[in-house]
């Protein structure tokens, strides 16, 4: 590679599809730049790039930025191991590693390098889902021991994740129980695969039992907090339990956990604590002014409609309609179904049905992530089949309500045949 650094504008330009001509091509790329690096990089820094000032060199801290975008650490790790991750040469490497009976600190690092180059992190999620399917445990446990994913940006950290999850549940219930008891000790799969990928639809099976390990494993406070509250969803949704239970305690470092486990908490309290409701709301509230609304009313708003808290549903979404629609890199259709199925039911419960309607007719159900899948479309079916019976539209009704039926009877989330049976048309 020249030393002038052209290559790396080259690879600027391939990788964002902007061929840069003239100021406005830059102004787009500064943008994109910004977007994915969420750091800032100069529009007179790039011009003169460019060539559209004049020239001089650029700083370190330029070309650094430059090569985050393109998925490197700094332009230190581009120059020295660019060939590495060009991604046909990463796919040979990684058919080349598979007919390995055992992965040594060469192959290791390897794999580190070409990881670093985010375009690499989905042929590395399917390389790891071959040695899944061949039950090599002990490769297994070389990788997640030795490969850290920190660094992996949200969006290819959670096609990683949905690629593992999915690989791990095509598998024996037995052996996929066998890999995650053995890989739970490690971070870098505790923290990417079962806490990432929730997976409702097993809640009442596998799923819980990986929880169960993740809680046996010492894991760290705001693991073991998530795993409790993930009980009660399953006392709740599954098990159908109504009694009152003690107030649920912030543990001390609760300001510094993700907000959507923040908001999890929150969710687990409305859902148990009728009678502190009032208390609960006026928390909800002060926690939305310190937290990314987006993210902590994620789990919430779910539980606002199926404890038909419609009047505070609807004074949440008022005052943050704008915040909640915010569009993150990997969740924003998932967020965004919630949030539309939280207007459906305030929208219906004001006899709105056309505008409830519409609200239905944006949620992208093909589209949300796979954990959450089932989960969010007992709630879109719950609310159409309100709407129907409202309409009294008897074929819809009845279309809706079978199609519910069916993913109750696969996620036992038997608190929605509860509520269904309310809206059914005879």
């Amino acid at each position: 590679m020249k030393n002038d650094y052209s290559q790396l504008l080259i690879d600027v330009q391939k990788k964002s599809s902007i061929t840069v001509a003239d100021v406005k091509d830059v102004k787009y790329l500064k943008e994109e730049i910004d977007f994915v690096t969420n750091k800032k990089i100069s529009f007179n820094t790039l011009r003169r790039l460019f060539g559209f000032l004049q020239k001089t060199n650029p700083s370190i801290q330029t070309l650094n930025i430059l090569s985050n975008y393109l998925g490197f650490n700094s332009y230190s790790n581009y120059k020295n191991n660019k060939n590495n991750f060009e991604d046909w040469y990463f796919q040979q490497y990684l058919l080349r590693i598979k007919k390995l009976k055992k992965i040594g600190s060469t192959e290791i690092k390897q794999l580190k390098n070409g990881i670093q180059n985010e375009n690499n992190i989905v042929y590395f999620a399917y390389f790891i889902s071959h040695f899944i399917e061949k039950n090599n445990v002990t490769l297994l446990i070389e990788l997640f021991k030795n490969i850290d994913l920190k660094n992996i940006n949200g969006t290819q950290l959670h096609k990683f994740t949905a690629i593992i999850s999915t690989s791990l549940g095509s598998i024996s219930e037995k052996k996929a129980l066998k890999i995650y008891e053995k890989l739970i000790p490690f971070d870098s799969f505790r923290d990417n695969v079962p806490l990432l990928n929730i997976d409702y639809t097993g809640l009442h099976s596998t799923y819980f039992q990986v929880l169960e390990f993740i809680e046996n494993n010492n894991a760290n406070n705001s693991d073991v907090f998530f795993v409790s509250l993930m009980k009660l969803y399953k006392s709740f949704y599954i098990d159908t339990i109504t009694n009152q239970l003690p107030d649920l305690v912030k543990p001390k470092d609760f300001d510094h956990f993700y907000d959507v486990l923040k908001g999890r908490f929150y969710s687990c309290r409305l859902l148990f604590n009728r009678i502190n409701s009032h208390t609960i709301k006026n928390e909800i509230l002060t926690e939305c002014t310190k937290n990314k609304v987006s993210l902590f009313l994620e789990e919430i708003i779910p539980a606002l409609i199926i404890t038909n808290e419609y009047s505070f549903l609807k004074k949440v979404l008022d005052k943050y309609y704008e915040e909640v629609f915010e569009h993150e890199l990997w969740s924003s259709v998932t967020t965004n179904s919630i949030y539309l199925l939280g207007l459906a039911n305030v929208n219906w419960n004001s006899q709105n049905t056309q505008m409830a309607k519409r609200n239905l007719e944006l949620v992208e159900l093909e589209k949300i992530e796979i954990g959450y899948y089932d989960y969010i479309a007992l709630f879109y079916h719950l609310t159409a089949l309100k709407i129907s019976f409202t309409e009294n539209n008897k074929p819809a009704n009845v279309s809706v309500h079978k199609a519910l039926q069916k993913l109750i009877k696969k996620t036992r989330f038997l608190r929605f045949d509860e509520q269904a049976s309310e809206f059914v048309l005879i």
